[in-house]
């Protein structure tokens, strides 16, 4: 069965429990999760083995496509029938950046075909807010994002503002 944001339930009828409300109401989610969940519902309809082990993380709005960062999301890449069906019920292209377990890994994959070269953490005065700043090496054309939507994007997996320094490769 997938997994969404919000519950099965709520994705397959519609209509936000009262949980799921509070979830929405306290920013946890968005109302394009909720959105992306009710289309993965019916994707899981017509694909149901093939959705069986996606879990989907988070929905994101980025120039007009949307970002999904899912968990087993290759089942949704392999697969062209449900990417077209996914995209069709939400009306808008999908990108789909798979989480792995390890948030280093799902950077590493990310941001191939550039090379991380370090992530630190900076603790932000005064609350002591965490963001990280990465530094890349590589040809940032070469990558299928621009740098402001790579920014964007890794800040979405790692859920903390991000700062992205690009080192040439002769650096």
């Amino acid at each position: 069965m997938v997994v969404t944001p919000i519950c099965n339930f709520c994705a397959k009828t519609g209509v936000l429990c009262k949980k799921c409300k509070q979830k929405l109401r306290k920013n946890k989610i968005t109302q394009l999760d909720v959105d992306v969940s009710k289309a993965f519902a019916k994707a899981e309809q017509r694909f149901p083995k093939q959705l069986q082990s996606v879990i989907l993380d988070r929905s994101h709005n980025l120039n007009n496509s949307i970002v999904l960062l899912a968990q087993n999301g290759k089942a949704i890449l392999d697969n062209p029938a449900i990417k077209e069906f996914i995209e069709s019920e939400i009306r808008n292209p999908i990108e789909i950046i798979e989480r792995k377990a390890d948030t280093r890994r799902t950077f590493t994959d990310f941001f191939s075909p550039l090379d991380i070269v370090e992530i630190d953490q900076i603790f932000v005065p005064p609350e002591g807010d965490v963001e990280l700043k990465i530094t890349l090496r590589g040809n940032l054309e070469a990558h299928r994002f621009p740098l402001d939507q790579i920014r964007q994007i890794a800040e979405l997996i790692s859920k903390n503002p991000v700062r992205i320094e690009i080192k040439n490769l002769m650096e």
